[in-house]
């Protein structure tokens, strides 16, 4: 890359940072939760969890205590500034793994390597900006785990477990880690995040800690095993098997102008055991393949376990599917090498149409019938095709 391009891909960078910096700092979003749940637990004035943590249902605080001390060094400057700091500091942990993801698959001229990316992912890039959730640095410090292997198996695992200590999703890779003989990583993996997770007993004092973290798993645990949807359209399995086969009172979340999908009336708890049973017997698959296919090129595994992640976690906000920019990233590099590429054309074209319905309600309709979760089963079945295609 010469010398000019470069320069101008880092000014183009920076712009977009301080664009989304600027939209941040006067709406927040999902960041005043953690500046006020911070400032609250460490003044007294609100509980770590509950439904007055935070900023109050459903704005309420849901992380491992740890996460507090990570967000309290923001909480020494007005919100606005706060916002855009953190802003700032996703962009630039985001840029990053973009780099280095973009070196690790090697030098290329094709345009599909950039355009897939920008048009496929670029969607939930720009949705994971806006909502200034944690979901950025958990998606790069999980991806720069993976990318630290093998030559590095302690910072990666380092990695892998902060990333558990924020959300404790990139927990779905260790097993994965583990049917390809990882086991120096898990083993890491494990003692790290022990350390990480006990470390607010300093101030919280050993008992009150691990009372804490009782507390959150109970709170995650009965969120995400519960029968009934969550407060927005989840692009999962679960959200999409709820949606389609339950009827759901959206009266009962803060935004009730959800359009009804279902085509049958059957009960949540029926329809929660064959989530369960499914994704229980797709993700075995997905360990299965991981075992059994180590030679396959650099990313395919990474990526299907990424979409897997998407379909098979309780729920899936469009904001999370950030997480597909590796996936969109790898496939890029396919385009013309894979005779699947017609799911990889289909997954872009609709990740690329839904942003150009106008209109609040054009755009819930798109959610409840679950577009998003089309487009990452769409690349899994890709990736899964990939993996099994003969090497070139």
């Amino acid at each position: 890359m010469s010398t000019t391009r470069r320069n101008a891909l880092i000014v183009a960078a920076a712009l977009i940072a301080i664009g989304f910096a600027w939209y941040v700092s006067s709406n927040p979003m999902d960041f005043r939760v953690y500046y006020h749940g911070a400032s609250g637990v460490f003044s007294g004035d609100r509980p770590v969890y509950g439904h007055k943590s935070g900023m109050g249902w459903p704005m309420h605080y849901r992380y491992p205590p740890l996460f507090l001390f990570l967000a309290l060094p923001f909480t020494v400057v007005s919100l606005p500034w706060a916002a855009a700091i953190w802003t700032l500091l996703r962009c630039a942990a985001l840029f990053f793994l973009i780099h280095v993801l973009w070196r690790r698959l090697g030098p290329t001229t094709a345009r599909a390597a950039w355009l897939i990316p920008f048009l496929l992912a670029g969607p939930y890039v720009v949705e994971d900006f806006r909502y200034a959730n944690a979901q950025t640095f958990t998606f790069v410090l999980t991806g720069l785990s993976l990318l630290a292997l093998p030559a590095a198996p302690i910072l990666a695992a380092a990695a892998l477990a902060l990333a558990i200590s924020i959300k404790v999703w990139p927990i779905f890779f260790v097993p994965i880690l583990a049917v390809r003989r990882q086991w120096h990583v898990v083993v890491w993996t494990t003692a790290f995040t022990a350390v990480l997770l006990l470390l607010p007993a300093l101030h919280f004092g050993f008992a009150n800690n691990l009372d804490l973290l009782a507390e959150w798993a109970r709170q995650e645990f009965s969120t995400q095993t519960g029968q009934a949807e969550i407060w927005f359209p989840s692009q999962s399995l679960r959200g999409v098997l709820m949606r389609y086969l339950t009827v759901i009172d959206y009266s009962l979340v803060p935004d009730s102008n959800y359009p009804l999908v279902h085509i049958a009336s059957v009960s949540p708890v029926i329809v929660r055991a064959i989530w369960i049973a499914v994704a229980a017997a797709l993700y075995a698959g997905l360990l299965v393949i991981a075992a059994s296919r180590k030679d396959v090129k650099y990313g395919l595994m990474e990526s299907l376990a990424f979409t897997a992640l998407v379909l098979l976690q309780p729920f899936s906000q469009k904001y999370t599917l950030v997480v597909l920019l590796w996936p969109a990233m790898v496939a890029g590099r396919l385009v013309g090498k894979s005779r699947a590429q017609a799911l990889l054309f289909g997954a872009t074209a609709l990740a690329l149409v839904q942003p150009l319905i106008s209109g609040a309600a054009g755009q819930r309709l798109l959610q409840v019938l679950g577009f998003d979760f089309l487009v990452t089963a769409l690349l899994a079945v890709f990736f899964a095709l990939s993996i099994f295609e003969p090497a070139n």
